[in-house]
């Protein structure tokens, strides 16, 4: 069946019992991402849980068209719930036959199913079988309009006590067109300049400086100078990079987060085809030195070892707030990885 607008939010928050494939797609990839976790999230407990999760992409199905048969069919070790999830870049041949199979009734599901694709066309065979079936759902994600992201970072800043002054708005509301994930990265920069809440020691309202602070270059270049070279594998300039980001004050988590958004422009742009709307859309460089990197770092980080990079920073993250281990430590640690992994991409 298709999601409508207006019934999006139940699907996400209180799905049939019934369905069992969720195909959720569209152009805005953030969106996607998000949509699709949450809906894991509610259809799964533990959604990391290596024992009721299965994780596939495209290349797994194309080195084994019967990855996901096989992923479907396969019975939970510890007698609970399983989940599939299946990220798409677009149209695929060997879930489109899955899923007709599915629907004939002749491929067994054991699990449930969470498609996550880029924008398919209404003749689309995955998106056909998932519109017409009364097992499956289809819920699009397009781009949020202005006023939608404006109550995103509202609703945000406010989880955080912060709040907006009025010569805020407009500046905030330009620096968050395109993307969702892109928009809550922007968003979380904001919020991690002015401290979380039981770190702050300022006040609790966002100024038109402080979202110019925020946006300043020099700041972005130095965030650059230590997360360009670790996805270059240039491991000792990103170290030096890393201590001289650390001398002037600049949050490991920060540098975190802007590892993160990293990932996320290289998955935007690959998702979309690469091409000039792609890159304008991810908000990356387009010309000169800079654009070069970026370029060079997106042909190292592909497929499952930009998922691989992806983990690490979650699990980094995840360490961050739990362990109570230095930030410093962890997130250099982190970097040392990635820069790692990259030379023996190279």
């Amino acid at each position: 069946m298709k999601a409508n607008a207006r019934d999006t939010e139940r699907w996400l928050t209180r799905p049939d019992p019934a369905t069992r494939v969720f195909l959720v797609f569209g152009p805005d990839q953030g969106l996607v991402r998000e949509r699709a976790g949450a809906l894991a999230a509610v259809l799964i407990k533990g959604e990391d849980d290596a024992f009721a999760v299965s994780r596939l992409t495209d290349d797994d199905l194309k080195s084994d068209p019967a990855s996901l048969a096989d992923a479907m069919a396969a019975m939970s070790l510890l007698g609970g719930a399983r989940l599939v999830r299946l990220r798409l870049s677009g149209e695929n041949a060997t879930a489109a036959s899955w899923l007709a199979d599915f629907e004939k009734g002749v491929a067994p599901a054991e699990a449930r199913l969470v498609i996550e694709a880029g924008d398919m066309k209404k003749t689309s065979k995955i998106r056909k079988i998932a519109e017409a079936s009364k097992t499956m759902v289809a819920i699009a994600c397009y781009a949020d309009n202005p006023r939608d992201l404006m109550k995103l970072a509202e609703d945000s800043l406010a989880a955080e006590g912060l709040s907006l002054a009025p010569d805020a708005r407009a500046p905030l509301s330009a620096i968050l067109e395109g993307d969702r994930q892109l928009a809550r990265s922007e968003i979380e920069k904001l919020i991690l300049y002015k401290g979380l809440k039981d770190q702050r020691q300022g006040d609790d309202t966002v100024s038109g400086a402080d979202i110019a602070a925020v946006c300043a270059s020099g700041a972005e270049a130095a965030l650059d100078q230590v997360i360009d070279p670790a996805m270059l594998g240039e491991a000792e300039a990103a170290d030096r990079g890393y201590a001289r980001a650390m001398e002037s004050g600049i949050s490991p988590v920060g540098i975190l987060r802007a590892l993160q958004r990293k990932i996320d422009q290289i998955d935007t742009v690959q998702t979309a085809g690469g091409d000039p709307g792609a890159l304008a859309r991810a908000g990356v460089p387009r010309f000169g030195p800079p654009a070069d990197r970026f370029q060079r770092t997106a042909r190292l980080w592909t497929g499952r070892r930009l998922e691989h990079a992806r983990a690490l920073a979650f699990e980094a993250e995840r360490a961050v707030k739990r362990s109570g281990a230095p930030a410093e430590a962890l997130v250099g640690a982190l970097l040392l990885r990635i820069a790692k992994g990259a030379k023996a991409g190279r």
